[in-house]
Order: structure tokens, then C-alpha cells, then sequence
């Protein structure tokens, strides 16, 4: 029994308390990074979609312009757009603009109509409405029509902004 040597067993299965604690904090700060990196990419995805609504409004009131001023070259009236002849800017409220489907932000709400319900020539004061401005600008003989965008839901806005500008770095 002198030879026989005593085996020591040492328990090496399983982790201390003190390691599964570190593996929770390093899983909790990791998660909490990576719920910040979704909420941003989230955020940006809506205020594209803001401005990609901002576009589609334009394309409408745009559609409405255009046959508009076909209706003119056949003798007829005008309501959307201003006149080719003296120039001006008219505002469209954006229940006047067709559109499939849509009225809703990525945010939610309803887009604000505000009080503005009619086409609008010359107007100062426009007040919490979402609109399309398109503005004629005559020179020598040539009519330059430009359409801009105020857009907003109550949450977020885009500022009076020209189409060519109109992005989802505008939304505020």
C-alpha cells in the first residue's frame, strides 16, 4: 500500500460565480449597444420614408400642374398652377393631391392639414399646414415652374424645402 500514490481529483467541470457574472455584463453591455445601433438604423429608415412621402406629394401636385396647364392650352381654366403669363406661386394643401394610398407618417400620424383646404395664391401666414408651393417664374418668355414641400405629422417636420433638396437629412 506504500506504492500506491493518492489521486487528487480536482473538480474542474462548471464556472465560478464570478465568471457567469462577467458573461452577464458582457452580454447586458453588448445587448444594450446593439439596441442602440437598431434604434438608430430604425430612425433613419422612418425619416427616409418621410422624405420619399415628401417626393411622392410633389409628384402629385406636379400631375395635378401638368394637366392643369393642358387644360389651359385647350382654352380651359386653371387651378393649380400659376400663371406662365405674370408669374406667381400657389399652394396646394395636400388633401387636394391624389394619391393612392398613403396620409399617414412612418411616425404614425396623420400628415396636419391644417386650415389650408383650398388652393392658395399669395399668402403670407400659412400656419401649421403640410402644402406643395409651386411657384411660376417668367423670364424673357420662358416659364420655369419650381414645386418645394412643407411636410409635417405633428412629430416631425420638413421645413419649406425645394424638391431637388428634399432628404431624410431634413426631417427634424
Amino acid at each position: 500500500m506504500k506504492n500506491i500514490k493518492r489521486l487528487k481529483i480536482k473538480n474542474s467541470s462548471g464556472f465560478t460565480l464570478v465568471e457567469l457574472l462577467a458573461v452577464i455584463v458582457v452580454l447586458a453591455i453588448v445587448m444594450g449597444l446593439a439596441a442602440v445601433g437598431i434604434s438608430n438604423v430604425l430612425d433613419g429608415t422612418r425619416k427616409s420614408a418621410f422624405a420619399a412621402d415628401a417626393k411622392t406629394y410633389i409628384q402629385g401636385a406636379r400631375s395635378l400642374v401638368n394637366s392643369d396647364q393642358a387644360n389651359a392650352l385647350l382654352g380651359g381654366t386653371t387651378t393649380y398652377s400659376p400663371s406662365c403669363v405674370t408669374g406667381g406661386t400657389n399652394y396646394i394643401p395636400l388633401e387636394l393631391i391624389p394619391l393612392e394610398q398613403g396620409g399617414k407618417s412612418p411616425y404614425g400620424q396623420d400628415y396636419l392639414k391644417g386650415t389650408l383646404t383650398a388652393v392658395q395664391t399669395g399668402l403670407t401666414d400659412i400656419g401649421n399646414n403640410s402644402y406643395v408651393k409651386v411657384e411660376a417664374t417668367v423670364t424673357a418668355g420662358d416659364c420655369k415652374i419650381e414645386y418645394s414641400i412643407k411636410l409635417t405629422d405633428g412629430v416631425k417636420t420638413i421645413a419649406e424645402t425645394k424638391e431637388a433638396e428634399v432628404e431624410a437629412s431634413k426631417v427634424q
